[in-house]
């Protein structure tokens, strides 16, 4: 972990770990699932800047999982969408996972 709390790459793994079920997630449960296996500082449980009512982890979770940031998940054929904030694993995205 860096000075500056959870990493998005961290942050990408966990949430491909977590896909490997193939069932479809919705954003709330991958954060809550999230919250309860990352090693969150109190810097990442802070206030985001650019969204007050959102914890800075959770940004770079919406950050992960955001089809229009050129390094998401979604970006990386790894996860697909499914409807609004919601996601499942691709058949890459579950390869990439279980890869050594």
């Amino acid at each position: 972990m860096s000075s500056k709390g959870v990493g998005e790459l961290q942050i990408r793994i966990a949430i491909l770990e977590l896909l490997v079920d193939r069932r479809v997630w919705t954003n709330f449960e991958i954060k809550n699932a999230l919250r309860q296996i990352l090693p969150l500082s109190d810097y990442d449980k802070g206030k985001s800047n650019s969204r007050e009512a959102e914890a800075r982890w959770e940004i770079r979770v919406n950050n992960a999982l955001s089809p229009s940031r050129p390094n998401s998940l979604h970006a990386s054929g790894w996860v697909e969408s499914m409807g609004h904030g919601q996601h499942q694993i691709t058949d890459l995205g579950y390869d990439y996972a279980n890869s050594d």
